[in-house]
C-alpha cells in the first residue's frame, strides 16, 4: 500500500514530489502520534490546559482559545496551508513566516466540494445524482471521512446542518450543545484505544454523543489570522460554505493560528491606554473582530461587546 503510493507520487511528480510527499508524511506521523500520546497521558481538561500553556508561551496579549470572534463569512476567501486533522493542537498559536502568503482560494482548493454543495443546494439535485458522491461510491477518495457506502451518513448529516442554519440561524457549536464548558472538560476515561485517536472539529457534523466533550464543545468554523488581519479558514469548510450561501454577515468563530505580525499589532493596542499611542498600522484595525479582547483600555466604544463567547443567535433563511 505504502510502495503503490509512492510510486503514484513519483510518477506524477518524479523526484522532487516524492521527497515533498514523504516529508508531509512524516510530519503527518509525527503531529498523530504526539497528540495521541498527550490525550493518552492527559484528561482532556489537564490536556487543555497544557496545550493552551505551551502555544501561549512568550506571548504578551494572549487570547483565550475559547473567546469566538464574530466576522463576515463573505471576506473569508482563503483557506489555511495548516493541517486540519490536528486543529486542536494549535490553539492560542502564534507562528512567523510567509505561511499567510502561501494560501489558496477555498474556490480553487476545494473546488470539488463547492461544485457538490451547489449542485445540492442550489440547483436542488439529488445526492445520488451528485458528480463527488458517485466518485466516492467508485473508491476515490476525495471526500474525507466519506469513504465508500459511508457516503450516504455523511450527506445526511450535511443535509442535517444545512436544515439547521435555514430553520434556526446559524449558531455557535457551544449554544447548541447548551453546556457550559467546565462540563464538556470534565475529566473523561475513554479507553486508552479511543483516546489516542486524533479527533477533528467536525464532531458535530460526523458523530452523535450523549457526552459532549471538550472536542464537542470548541468545534466551531476555525480560522488562523493573517498578518494584515486577514481571517482564513482552517477548519469547517462545509459550514462556511453554507453561511455564504445564506448571505450571513456575521458568524462565531474560534481563532486557531495569528500570524507573529499580527500579534505584535495585538500587544500594541493592548499595551496603549489611549489611541494617541498607537501607529497608523495598528489604528488601521481597531474595528478588526479579533482586537475586541485588546482595546478596552482605549476608552473607545467597543462595537462587538457580544464577540467574546457569549452565545448568540444570527438570523438567516446555515
Amino acid at each position: 500500500m505504502v510502495l503503490d503510493r509512492a510510486l503514484a507520487h513519483y510518477r506524477k511528480g518524479g523526484l522532487s514530489r516524492l521527497v515533498s510527499k514523504a516529508r508531509d508524511q512524516f510530519a503527518f506521523s509525527r503531529e498523530y502520534a504526539t497528540f495521541g500520546l498527550e490525550r493518552a497521558l492527559l484528561t482532556d481538561r489537564q490536556w487543555y490546559t497544557y496545550t493552551v500553556w505551551r502555544n501561549r508561551r512568550g506571548v504578551d496579549a494572549a487570547a483565550d482559545p475559547r473567546q469566538l470572534r464574530y466576522v463576515d463569512p463573505r471576506d473569508i476567501v482563503h483557506t489555511s496551508p495548516f493541517e486540519t486533522l490536528f486543529c486542536f493542537r494549535k490553539f492560542g498559536s502564534v507562528r512567523g513566516g510567509d505561511w499567510d502568503r502561501d494560501c489558496e482560494r477555498l474556490d480553487e482548493r476545494f473546488d470539488y466540494i463547492w461544485e457538490a454543495l451547489d449542485a445540492r443546494y442550489e440547483q436542488g439535485a439529488a445526492w445520488e445524482d451528485v458528480d463527488l458522491v458517485q466518485q466516492v461510491l467508485d473508491g476515490e477518495e476525495r471526500w474525507r471521512f466519506a469513504t465508500g457506502e459511508e457516503v450516504w451518513e455523511w450527506v445526511e448529516r450535511l443535509d442535517a446542518v444545512y436544515a439547521s442554519i435555514r430553520r434556526d440561524g446559524y449558531r455557535s457549536a457551544r449554544e447548541l450543545l447548551d453546556v457550559p464548558f467546565e462540563t464538556a472538560a470534565a475529566p473523561t476515561h475513554d479507553s486508552l484505544r479511543d483516546r489516542f485517536r486524533p479527533v477533528t472539529n467536525e464532531s458535530m457534523l460526523f458523530e452523535s454523543t450523549d457526552d459532549v466533550t471538550i472536542f464537542d464543545w470548541l468545534a466551531d468554523i476555525q480560522v488562523d489570522i493573517g498578518r494584515d488581519g486577514e481571517v482564513i479558514q482552517h477548519n469547517g469548510r462545509h459550514r462556511l460554505w453554507m453561511a455564504q450561501h445564506f448571505g450571513l454577515h456575521e458568524i462565531p468563530v474560534c481563532v486557531v493560528v495569528r500570524h507573529e505580525q499580527w500579534q505584535a499589532l495585538r500587544d500594541e493596542v493592548s499595551a496603549a491606554t489611549s489611541v494617541a499611542e498607537l501607529s497608523d498600522r495598528a489604528r488601521r484595525h481597531l474595528d478588526h473582530p479579533d482586537m475586541v479582547d485588546v482595546r478596552e483600555n482605549l476608552g473607545r466604544p467597543d462595537e462587538t461587546t457580544n464577540a467574546g463567547g457569549e452565545t448568540r443567535t444570527i438570523a438567516a433563511d446555515d
